[in-house]
């Protein structure tokens, strides 16, 4: 189990929200806002092949510590030690915006008929869902910053409610440059790399149950 889920189901007493710097309460009415931030999709290759019918997938929003089920931007500072970065923000809350980023990656992909959240309102062929067992910034090495994402993927099949395919997928992207925004570069090109791997997961795995089932109804 690593560190942050270990950090995650300790008590409450442990103080997450330290921020990278000692400083007074911020005045809200005075304080300037935190920085937001934003991440992009990616754009995996198309299938090789379209002999099956391409699916329908809807995408659950993952489920994380509550650490990371936050707009804050997470720093690992040591074994048992997180902190928030404190004047900068995700966009949305970081399980949504993983969400949406996966749904934009698939449909970058031109493999999928159709691919939405839960809740747009489609019935898919499969059901996305899995966890974020890590989505921080790793300053534990005295050599410089490393973005670590770790994300669990399930693909279920929706009628059955049975597990097609489970695996992990995840990256780790040192730090190049200083400051936020630096950081922010790192988890992109992380977030990406996860998110692009997936897709192309769920797809192969997709069109293998695919020719299972036509198999054996021949």
């Amino acid at each position: 189990m690593n560190p942050l889920h270990r950090f995650a189901r300790r008590s409450a007493a442990l103080v997450l929200l330290l921020p990278l710097c000692a400083c007074a309460l911020a005045n809200v009415a005075s304080e300037p806002p935190p920085q937001l931030f934003t991440l992009t999709a990616g754009h995996p290759a198309p299938a090789s092949s379209n002999a099956l019918k391409p699916a329908q997938v809807v995408v659950d929003e993952f489920s994380a510590p509550a650490v990371i089920d936050s707009a804050r931007i997470v720093q690992q500072s040591g074994v048992n030690e997180l902190k928030y970065y404190a004047d900068a923000r995700w966009a949305d809350r970081a399980p949504r915006l993983i969400q949406n980023l996966m749904v934009e990656t698939m449909e970058n992909s031109g493999r999928f008929a159709s691919v939405a959240t839960r809740g747009a309102d489609l019935r898919g062929d499969y059901e996305l869902t899995g966890d974020i067992r890590q989505f921080a910034v790793d300053a534990t090495n005295p050599s410089g910053l490393t973005v670590k994402i770790e994300l669990y993927a399930r693909l279920v099949l929706e009628n059955e409610r049975t597990i097609v395919a489970v695996k992990s997928f995840g990256a780790s992207v040192p730090v190049s440059g200083s400051g936020i925004s630096a950081i922010v570069a790192a988890y992109d090109i992380g977030l990406r790399q996860t998110l692009e791997g997936i897709a192309v997961w769920a797809d192969e795995n997709a069109r293998l149950a695919a020719a299972k089932a036509a198999a054996s109804q021949s």
